[in-house]
C-alpha cells in the first residue's frame, strides 16, 4: 500500500464538501461533491473530463445510498448546488443586468434569471460562455405546465449543461 508523503499531501488542493442534486437521464441523484476550495462550483464542473466524484449518493428509486459514484460530467443535465453555494454568480453589479431566460430541456422547460453584461444580447452572451450557464430563481416544469403542475420544481439556482439543451430563449 502506498503511503502519502507530506509533499504529495501538500500538493493536493484543499477540498470543500458541496451537497448537490444532479438531474441526469436516470432522474435526480443527490450526494456530495468534493470541490477544490479555490474554485467555484461552476468552474469545477466546467473543468476537466474526468468523472465527478459523488459521495453518499442517492440514486432514484434505490433504498440504499451508495458510498461513491463516478458520475460522467456529460451525463449531468442540471446541477443544483446546496444552499451554501446559493450566492455563486448571483451577485448584482452595475455592469450586469438580469435576463429572464427559458432553457428547452428534454424533460421540460427551465425558466430562470441569468446575469449578463449590461446591454449584452443573449446570443452574444452565449458566444462568450462555455457549455454551462448558471440560472437563479428557477422553475423546472413539464412543457405547458406551471409551478403547481405535477413534477414542477422550484430551484434556488441551477447550473445548466447546454449540451443537453435543445435551445434557450429570452422570456418576457
Amino acid at each position: 500500500m502506498h503511503q502519502v508523503t507530506r509533499q504529495e499531501a501538500a500538493s493536493r488542493p484543499r477540498l470543500r464538501k458541496v451537497p448537490i442534486e444532479a438531474l441526469t437521464g436516470l432522474g435526480w441523484l443527490s450526494g456530495t461533491l468534493h470541490v477544490p476550495t479555490h474554485l467555484a462550483l461552476s468552474e469545477f464542473l466546467a473543468l476537466g473530463s474526468q468523472p465527478l466524484k459523488l459521495t453518499d449518493a442517492q440514486v432514484p428509486n434505490e433504498a440504499d445510498r451508495l458510498a461513491f459514484v463516478a458520475l460522467r460530467r456529460d451525463a449531468v443535465v442540471l446541477a443544483v448546488p446546496g444552499l451554501a453555494e446559493e450566492g455563486e454568480g448571483a451577485e448584482t453589479s452595475v455592469y450586469t443586468s438580469a435576463l429572464q431566460v427559458a432553457c428547452l430541456l428534454p424533460m421540460g422547460m427551465l425558466r430562470g434569471t441569468l446575469r449578463v453584461i449590461y446591454n449584452l444580447r443573449l446570443s452574444d452572451h452565449l458566444q462568450q460562455t462555455g457549455h454551462l450557464l448558471t440560472l437563479h430563481r428557477c422553475l423546472l416544469a413539464p412543457y405547458g405546465g406551471t409551478a403547481n403542475s405535477p413534477g414542477a420544481r422550484g430551484l434556488h439556482a441551477a447550473i445548466v449543461n447546454l449540451n443537453h439543451a435543445l435551445g434557450i430563449s429570452e422570456c418576457g
